[in-house]
């Protein structure tokens, strides 16, 4: 459970973000980054003045009056949240604690949805709603040190899995993608995690340059490359990884492909830091590959941030205008992907300290064969 203490921070932190205005907070990570409740329904209520309000419906009433912080350490201070039990939804809950927020109310922009505020606006006509960018998620880009610890738990997580994973499948009997993906989520469920922050990507031989590709009866045959992205999640916080394998005895090709991946994110780690762009990382990756001449074969970003959500700022790509700072945790992944034929993605989850950088993954990054 989050420290009373630093959730009053967060509330201050959010209402200063939306320039001092009440503010409705509705994305579900960000709810529970605000006010601890972990619930799949529910809104948060900031007023200018009063108690905020964590806005759910029957099914969570007894679990909010634990998460949020309504306690009696907390319940002297002004910025103790409140719960309030809808039983016409939450949207109807929003307009009756929200009846007369004194002027226009922020929201976070990413979090609601076209019908969802059409019909906050229709119970609540006589209010400007003014919808913020990250009002959120940019608070949430710097982790303190419990959080690091929760995304460090969750790569622990996920590494035990693939180990276990690689240690116990029959690999000669050229296992499919599905059943190789199955098997992982089993492994990581049994493992601690807890619901997972995506499904794994499992794609064997030519469908390795499918970037996100879906797990299917292919199965993975000797020579095949096997690129398997999967990450876990422990209270609450995500890991994200990228390893690819090979069956059998890998082509030339394919070790020359394999290398130069590698080359291009040791090159990122030699960059990445407090204080760097964004998009120099980036730089660094596509300038590494450039000098390969595969440059063409990398479409996407060099990485993102993992929190809460799986895919959170800062953003590691070439249009990012994004500066690393001390407590941001970042995936760094580059890849390529050659079509009808195969292709390689390397991702580890990094810490950006004072001084420089950690990465908090450990499996090895050498080409493995199965």
């Amino acid at each position: 459970m989050t420290p009373p203490g630093v959730l009053r921070q967060r509330l201050e932190a959010t209402m200063e973000a939306a320039g001092g205005r009440p503010v409705l907070v509705t994305a579900r990570s960000s709810v529970r980054y605000v006010s601890g409740f972990t619930g799949s329904a529910g809104a948060l209520w900031i007023p200018l003045e009063g108690p905020p309000v964590l806005v759910t419906d029957f099914r969570y009433e007894e679990q909010a009056g634990i998460e949020v912080a309504d306690s009696a350490a907390t319940s002297q201070s002004s910025s103790a949240i409140r719960t309030h039990i809808s039983r016409e939804g939450w949207m109807r809950g929003v307009a009756q604690v929200a009846a007369d927020p004194g002027g226009a109310i922020a929201f976070e922009a990413e979090g609601l949805t076209v019908a969802d505020y059409e019909s906050l606006r229709g119970m609540l006509p006589d209010v400007d709603f003014v919808p913020l960018r990250d009002l959120v998620r940019t608070l949430r880009r710097v982790k303190t040190r419990d959080e690091v610890d929760a995304i460090e738990r969750a790569v622990a997580v996920a590494e035990g899995a693939l180990n276990r994973l690689l240690s116990t499948m029959e690999w000669s009997a050229a296992p499919s993608e599905r059943e190789i993906a199955a098997a992982l989520e089993m492994e990581l469920r049994l493992g601690g995690s807890d619901p997972l922050p995506f499904d794994p990507i499992v794609a064997a031989g030519e469908r390795s340059a499918l970037p996100h590709a879906t797990p299917t009866d292919r199965r993975a045959e000797p020579g095949d490359f096997l690129l398997i992205d999967f990450g876990a999640r422990v209270d609450g916080y995500c890991s994200d990884l990228t390893r690819t394998f090979v069956r059998g005895v890998p082509a030339p090709w394919q070790v020359t492909l394999h290398e130069q991946v590698l080359e291009a994110q040791t090159r990122a780690g030699e960059v990445i830091g407090p204080g760097i762009a964004c998009r120099d990382v980036d730089r660094a990756v596509r300038e590494t590959f450039a000098r390969h001449d595969v440059e063409g074969f990398f479409g996407h970003g060099t990485g993102h941030g993992i929190g809460l959500d799986v895919h959170e700022g800062p953003s590691l790509s070439s249009r990012s205008d994004d500066v690393l700072e001390r407590g941001n945790v970042v995936t760094v992944e580059p890849g390529l992907y050659l079509p009808g034929r195969g292709g390689v993605r390397i991702e580890d989850d990094v810490r950006i300290g004072e001084a420089g950088a950690r990465t908090l993954t450990r499996i090895p990054r050498a080409l493995v064969r199965l």
